[in-house]
């Protein structure tokens, strides 16, 4: 240390027993301590913070220890600071602190490192949470915008991991078996494994397009003007009421199985849709209809995509009986398990028009028993739906004598004596369809009128409310509505209604016939009903 910085210290010899104190004065002579003589060493000795600590008496060999300054009795050492030698500047407490001084400038940093680190979190965390909200924000208005709009709302809407409402990449599992579905007294029922037995009221609407070259379900091409998904319609029906969708399918189409045409769905929209093959499209419908717990009834509808056929098998289309029944095995190994639980089963063939029942080849009722055991040999739990026939009928309507036309598929009328008969019982659901105006001007629904170069009934009379309905009530009991009364097999209409919102006529008759099969399947206690039809590219 320069001469500048040297102290006098005072050393304080407290002796055991004394009861006065020898006090000794020396300088900071760093000449009697061969180890600190140096200046510098001294001062690398402050400010290394070490100080003057017993070692470093030691440490002089001849120092304070051969003086007898520094004795080996047991004594109490203290050191204090004196005032410095005239002409020396005033010592400061820094010329001590060494290194020491830096702790509290790094503890400081520390502190502000620490404090700007948790600051910059959690603004990191609530720019976080803003931008979650306003991503919830903008996933419901885009679920309002895209819902139906019916006036009702879901409080139910699937939320994905990514945030997205109403649209999932998959469909949870719901977690039921699936039930055997039984047709007995007159009504649907599904029993459990355990022996429970549900009632299962049918409240359904007809969902074309598969059985069409673009082999999908029209509608699902949703955009800025019009189309939706198919969770959409899932919710949908479930907000109204409606348990169950027939879903037309075409026999060419299962056995080439190949996808549909990719420009008729919106695939973001549609997450869940796995359109890879026909099979797998029908497989994600009935998915997407399961979580809102509507059931499926598939119907085989066409043989070819532009010719449904008035048969099971048809040469001019190219389809064996042997194929048939190869479509049919290809949906019962896909399809019949507890994945696809809200399967009721198939309509075995649509509007086989060109059969007789019992009779002449093809035959209907030798048919649909041929087509439903195959069906049973693949899935016990399902049930076959039954259509009729089409040919010409006379009978006595309102005290007179009357010639009609079965609606395509309604022609029932000889199933009660010649019923088709499964290796299983309790399988048969008898489908048959009821139109109303809109579809064909049938004359018992009209007062009069002359037929036109279309087929189109001119001069028409609109009925009185009583006469339509009696003419209704009469034509659906000749048809099939008797079997209703046996109370054995249940009976569905595959197939009703058609237009209903935009009847012209000025007593609406057309509405009115609607109304008043309704009332007849209400009337007649049948299991159900499918509207035709849930998408309005239908010409009725």
């Amino acid at each position: 240390m320069a001469e500048s910085r040297k102290s006098q210290y005072q050393y304080v010899h407290d002796q055991q027993g004394g009861g006065d104190s020898d006090r000794f004065r020396y300088s900071t002579a760093m000449a009697n301590m061969n180890a600190h003589s140096d200046d510098n060493q001294l001062e690398s000795s402050h400010s290394s913070g070490r100080g003057f600590g017993k070692e470093s008496f030691m440490a002089s060999g001849t120092g304070l220890m051969q003086s007898g300054i520094y004795s080996n009795r047991a004594t109490e050492m203290k050191l204090t600071a004196l005032a410095p030698e005239p002409g020396l500047p005033a010592e400061r407490p820094r010329d001590y602190k060494g290194r020491y001084r830096r702790w509290p400038g790094v503890v400081l940093m520390i502190a502000l490192v620490g404090a700007a680190a948790a600051l910059i979190t959690l603004g990191a965390v609530n720019k976080n949470d803003i931008a979650t909200k306003n991503q919830a924000r903008f996933e419901l208005a885009t679920t309002d915008k895209r819902k139906i709009k019916d006036g009702l709302n879901n409080t139910d809407d699937l939320t994905d991991d990514d945030g997205q409402i109403g649209n999932p990449k998959t469909y949870p599992s719901m977690g039921c078996e699936l039930p055997n579905y039984l047709s007995k007294n007159g009504q649907i029922v599904a029993r459990s494994k355990n022996g429970t037995e549900v009632p299962v009221a049918v409240k359904g609407v007809n969902w074309f397009g598969m059985e069409t070259g673009l082999k999908i379900p029209f509608g699902l091409w949703e955009n800025s003007y019009n189309g939706t998904s198919a969770y959409e319609i899932s919710s949908f029906l479930a907000r109204n009421k409606f348990n169950s969708v027939r879903l037309p399918v075409c026999i060419k189409s299962i056995l080439a199985n190949e996808g549909p045409d990719k420009s008729l769905i919106n695939m973001n929209t549609n997450r869940a849709m796995n359109i890879s093959t026909y099979i797998s499209t029908i497989k994600s419908l009935v998915k997407a209809l399961a979580y809102r717990h509507v059931t499926v009834m598939i119907s085989l509808h066409t043989l070819d995509t532009k010719k449904s056929g008035g048969a099971w098998y048809s040469a001019e289309l190219g389809v064996t009986e042997e194929q048939f029944l190869k479509a049919v095995d290809m949906l019962t190994s896909e399809l019949c398990t507890s994945e696809y639980w809200n399967i009721l089963g198939l309509d075995l063939k649509n509007e086989p028009h060109e059969c007789s029942w019992g009779g002449a080849k093809p035959d209907w009722q030798v048919g649909a028993t041929l087509i439903g055991n195959r069906m049973l040999k693949g899935c016990k739990n399902w049930m076959a739906f039954v259509e009729g026939i089409n040919i010409a009928h006379t009978f006595t309507l309102r005290g007179k004598e009357t010639n009609y036309f079965d609606w395509w598929g309604s022609g029932l009328q000889d199933a009660g004596k010649n019923p088709v008969d499964l290796t299983i019982a309790d399988k048969v659901v008898y489908a048959p369809h009821y139109y109303n105006t809109g579809v064909n001007p049938a004359p018992y629904l009209y007062g009069g009128g002359t037929a036109g170069p279309k087929k189109e009934l001119m001069n028409y009379v609109e009925l009185p409310d009583e006469d339509l309905k009696a003419n209704v009530e009469a034509t659906l009991e000749d048809m099939f509505g008797y079997l209703s009364k046996q109370k054995k097999y249940a009976v569905v209409l595959g197939e009703f209604a058609g237009l209903y919102g935009k009847d012209l006529h000025p007593k609406l008759t057309t509405k009115r016939t609607t109304d008043f099969t309704i009332d007849a399947m209400i009337d007649y206690e049948m299991a159900g009903g499918y509207m035709w039809s849930l998408n309005p590219e239908s010409a009725y």
